[in-house]
């Protein structure tokens, strides 16, 4: 294997980064979880605390699953398709706040019935919107590999591409005249 360039090691760093803090994230929201289902009778909607857990829990354990195979992949070659995954991520988070937001408001933002819940609930809305937030950084590693794709792809064959009129073309071509 040949040595890595400085600034692909970088990112590589970066992402093992996120994936340490998102491995943190999810040993917190599990116990957060057991929390909830040890005091889930002080709670007056549970089942919707479990299910943004449950959603949260598996969307981070997704990015890890993510951010490891690339990872692995950029020691062997950049590709473009490492590039769209990372800010398809940042992307996804970004709108994964409007949820954070939804469970706020919900949950959190109104009188409760039993008010020793409120730092959980909003322990469990601070821990995953700073992960999303964490995540955002993921753009910025795209970014650092957009430069390393340019220069170790060839640009694609003008031959092969299609613009949005040749490829309507190519599927819906016109009758002939007989």
């Amino acid at each position: 294997m040949s040595a890595i360039d400085p600034a692909l090691n970088d990112v590589i760093e970066q992402l093992a980064q996120r994936k340490a803090d998102a491995l943190n994230t999810l040993e917190l929201l599990r116990a957060q979880r057991d929390r909830v289902e040890a005091e889930q009778a002080f709670l007056e909607n549970p089942q919707v605390v479990r299910e943004y857990l449950e959603f949260f829990l598996g969307a981070i354990a997704e990015v890890v699953a993510e951010i490891e195979r690339i990872g692995g992949e950029l020691r062997e070659r950049v590709r473009r398709s490492h590039v769209d995954v990372l800010r398809q991520i940042a992307s996804n988070c970004r709108v994964e706040q409007r949820r954070c937001l939804a469970f706020r408001d919900k949950c959190i933002n109104r009188p409760l019935s039993h008010e020793k819940m409120r730092p959980l609930l909003n322990d469990i809305s601070v821990t995953t919107r700073d992960q999303l937030t964490a995540f955002f950084d993921l753009g910025n590693a795209a970014s650092r590999l957009e430069l390393a794709v340019s220069t170790s792809e060839p640009p694609p064959d003008p031959r092969l591409t299609l613009n949005r009129r040749a490829l309507f073309t190519r599927f819906f071509k016109l009758p002939k005249d007989e």
